[in-house]
Formats: C-alpha cells, sequence, structure tokens
C-alpha cells in the first residue's frame, strides 16, 4: 500500500465513522464482504464528499476498475493523429 493509499485509508475511516460506527482499516482492506457493506452503508446516506472519497478509496484498493468504453478521459495513446497543415502560405 502505497501513501497516497494509506492517507486517503485514514482520511476515510474517520469520516466514515458518523455513519458506519466504528471502521477497522484493515478488515477494510483484507474483507470484501465487510468493504461492502461499509461502502454500501456510506453510499445510502448521500454524503458527495464521503462517497467521492469512497469511490477513490474503492480504486486504489482494485475494488473498482474504470470502464474504459465510456470514459472519454482515456483515449488510447496508440491510436495516429492526423497531421495538419501547419504552414501557411509563405512557408
Amino acid at each position: 500500500m502505497n501513501n497516497e493509499t494509506f492517507m486517503l485509508l485514514s482520511k476515510f475511516t474517520v469520516a466514515a465513522r458518523k455513519v458506519a460506527g466504528s471502521i477497522n482499516p484493515s478488515k477494510l482492506v483484507n474483507d470484501q464482504h465487510y468493504a461492502n457493506e461499509v461502502f454500501w452503508k456510506v453510499n445510502q446516506i448521500g454524503d458527495e464528499t464521503l462517497i467521492m472519497m469512497s469511490l477513490d478509496l474503492q480504486y486504489h484498493l482494485g475494488m473498482l476498475k474504470p470502464n474504459e468504453s465510456e470514459s472519454p478521459a482515456l483515449v488510447n495513446k496508440d491510436t495516429p493523429v492526423e497531421k495538419k497543415y501547419v504552414f501557411g502560405a509563405r512557408g
């Protein structure tokens, strides 16, 4: 686990205490069923910042995978780009 993921996990466990009570970070990382319960409780509350933090954490932990067909930001780098004519009439 890298430093960014660890910091996000710490922030999430503190912020989600009001929703899910005491959260065990080790169990959240290792137990898929427990993690699904905690993330479900967070999603049911509707707090936008907490939901975004939850989604970021799920992505960092490998529980979410981006859908490449729906995200326009992830463009395949291997596709050739048409070169446009860049010189004017006077060169």
